[in-house]
């Protein structure tokens, strides 16, 4: 078998090109996805929930260095079945399907345009600028 003998100047002249142009572009694409994304909105009711589990389980993870009054005080306070903060009212939040919300279809486009236009540009870059190059041979076995 011939060994394929890969001239200096093509990884000049072809290689370093497409790696510095495709890591270029990574960047400006990073940049350019940080500019199109939007603010997502919040609930006020979603971050105190938050807060308080992530209270709840510092109390549960950290409760033996506290006085053994301060945690029961504590821990009445989330747990009590009448007035406990996670007994008071039965929050259902609904699983919401991205299909249906339009601004998160937006961002689902923003996201996908700016993987596959850069990519589509810096494909076609690379046809042009190299046509006519032969990189690899292949050998075509016949077997009868």
């Amino acid at each position: 078998m011939a060994e394929l003998i890969l001239d200096p100047n093509i990884r000049v002249w072809v290689f370093l090109p497409i790696v510095v142009i495709t890591f270029l572009v990574g960047i400006v694409r990073h940049y350019i996805s940080i500019l199109l994304t939007s603010q997502k909105r919040v609930e006020l009711q979603q971050v105190r929930d938050s807060q308080a589990l992530i209270r709840s389980r510092n109390l549960r993870e950290n409760g033996m260095y506290l006085p053994k009054q301060s945690f029961l005080m504590r821990r009445h306070f989330f747990n009590d079945e009448k007035e406990g903060y996670f007994k008071k009212e039965k929050r259902h939040t609904p699983a919401q399907n991205p299909m249906t919300d339009p601004s998160m279809m937006t961002e689902m486009l923003k996201g996908n345009l700016t993987n596959v236009v850069p990519t589509i540009m810096i494909g076609g870059w690379i046809n042009w600028m190299f046509s006519g190059f032969v990189t690899t041979k292949v050998r075509f076995l016949f077997c009868y």
